[in-house]
């Protein structure tokens, strides 16, 4: 199922976080689509407030949206722990058509990893010779997988040592056997006693052939154990040497691995440097979920976007460039956006995304549940200072009342606890108090930061505090004008602190005269309706 993200703007105010939630909820329920409401910073004290009053559970925080492994199709993995015998690793290959494999622990964490021509190459060097087999150490259970074969008697799990074959006379047998040998051996009784009184460690007897009794007595008085298997001796040999476990042929040093949290950029990066033909794909517990191949990131799904509140880049995730925006939900002015594709742009010159959001409920006849309204309603109560704002139309009043209802809550009542939970200072530094409703904006080539503060106190001393935060603020980040509205909800007016370059040109935006930094607006309470387009009048006439 796809994912779809949706992202209010950064520094995320009421309506930001209630509508994206609300946004998800809808398209999960009529579209049956994976969305995700997120966040991009943390979320201020009014918002924690609705959020806690209804009992929804805030945002996941995300920090881009740039494409990660997780995010792009890649192989399956082809995994076997490192005891697995040669011969069921390639059978397993050549019948999937894999040419890499993974090797994990118990715990399915990646050990190591080899392709067919690993395999194909140890095969070949052990198949010189069985004396080469003396190098590995054989579980028995590989040597029953591989060769069809059953214990007889069984004194050890592992099988190691030098291996002979039975194919010449006694006697040359004989002289070649030293203690601790393993030897294949057809029906022939006569070597079978004479290798056990040498001290061999084990007996292998091919064809399926039975064992006398008086070799079975022996080999229980030497404590030799016998398996005994279905091929031919010359067969046998040849198996064999397809028993050697993985843990022998693996590659296990300097691995190149990718998690699926890294980014698909950097894996370009380093794919470049390496002419491997799969990369194993790890999650957080470095547990093996893929393989990764050039073919996979060559074109790749970028993660999907829906923005709300928002339309700018400037206020989107980072990372949004590299994501593919599928709608944009706003009532601000038209930005800086672009798209490489057309999409839903529904953008309406009214107090609230969430009062959009609602008309999308509408057209499709249905109706939020109780909590859901309830975040809505206060999203358009936030936005709207209660209908107080000038951006406040008849559609938000009539959006806010209908939700109202459905959440069974009192506007007013309400209202009055969610902007005394949130208009208070106490307790918050200078960054948290700028950054509480913060947004960039982009006009003509002049950058401009405008945050706003709904409180009921006057700030006192805050305010030369402020203003130094804003200077380093404005320094540090090259602002030509940084404002920061410290708006009074109860009396309808904002005192604005200003630090920047342009100031003849904020003042003649609000025919204002500016002193230490600061200037009053009566009735002026609204970020988008009346701070910035006077702001943008006076740059398009300068």
């Amino acid at each position: 199922m796809t994912t779809v993200y949706i992202s209010g703007h950064r520094n995320p105010d009421t309506d930001s976080i209630c509508s994206a939630i609300a946004y998800a909820y809808l398209k999960r329920i009529s579209e049956g689509i994976n969305a995700i409401p997120v966040r991009l910073g943390p979320i201020n004290r009014e918002t924690k407030f609705v959020l806690d009053y209804f009992g929804v559970e805030e945002p996941i925080l995300i920090e881009n949206v740039y494409t990660q492994v997780q995010d792009i199709k890649f192989d399956k993995p082809l995994v076997f722990k490192e005891n697995t015998p040669m011969f069921e690793a390639w059978n397993t290959m050549m019948e999937k058509n894999i040419r890499t494999i993974t090797v994990v622990d118990e715990e399915n964490k990646l050990i190591g990893i080899a392709t067919m021509g690993d395999l194909a190459k140890a095969y070949f060097s052990s198949s010189h010779s069985s004396h080469e087999l003396s190098k590995y150490k054989i579980p028995i259970e590989n040597i029953l997988t591989t060769l069809k074969g059953e214990v007889i008697l069984k004194y050890v799990d592992y099988l190691y040592g030098n291996v002979l074959v039975s194919a010449m006379s006694k006697e040359n047998v004989l002289s070649r056997i030293k203690e601790g040998d393993i030897l294949i051996v057809g029906d022939r009784e006569d070597i079978q006693l004479a290798a056990i009184q040498k001290g061999i460690k084990a007996l292998i007897i091919t064809g399926n052939n039975s064992l006398q009794d008086e070799v079975l007595k022996l080999a229980e008085q030497h404590k030799v154990t016998i398996i005994k298997v279905m091929p031919d001796t010359f067969d046998t040999v040849k198996l064999l040497n397809q028993s050697i476990p993985l843990s022998y042929i693996i590659k296990k040093d300097d691995l190149v691995i990718f998690r699926t949290s890294d980014y698909i950029d950097d894996v370009k990066e380093v794919m470049l440097k390496y002419r491997y033909r799969n990369f194993p794909v790890v999650n957080e517990e470095g547990k093996v979920v893929g393989l990764l191949a050039r073919r996979h990131i060559l074109d790749y799904e970028r993660k999907n976007v829906i923005m709300v509140d928002h339309n700018e880049f400037s206020q989107a995730v980072e990372g949004i460039q590299q994501a593919r925006i599928l709608e944009i939900i706003d009532h601000h002015r038209i930005g800086t956006i672009q798209t490489d594709q057309p999409i839903l742009f529904r953008s309406h010159p009214i107090g609230a995304t969430a009062t959009i959001i609602n008309r999308i409920f509408e057209e499709r006849g249905l109706i939020p549940e109780p909590k859901i309204a309830g975040i809505m309603c206060a999203a358009i109560l936030s936005d709207t200072l209660v209908f107080k704002s000038p951006t406040c139309t008849p559609e938000d009043v009539r959006a806010a009342k209908k939700l109202a209802e459905i959440a069974d809550i009192d506007i007013n009542q309400f209202g009055n606890e969610m902007f005394k939970a949130g208009t208070s200072l106490e307790g918050k530094s200078v960054e948290e108090i700028f950054y509480t409703d913060f947004k960039e904006f982009t006009i003509n080539n002049y950058k401009i930061g405008i945050g706003q503060v709904n409180t009921l106190t006057d700030p006192g001393e805050l305010k030369q505090d402020l203003i130094s935060f804003m200077e380093k603020v404005k320094k540090d980040k090259g602002y030509d004008i940084l404002l920061l509205m410290l708006t009074d909800i109860i009396n309808e007016g904002s005192e604005i602190l200003f630090v920047g370059n342009n100031k003849e040109l904020v003042q003649r935006a609000f025919n204002v005269e500016i002193k230490n930094n600061s200037f009053y607006l009566p009735y002026v309470i609204s970020r988008k309706k009346q701070v910035l387009p006077p702001i943008v009048k006076a740059i398009n006439s300068h």
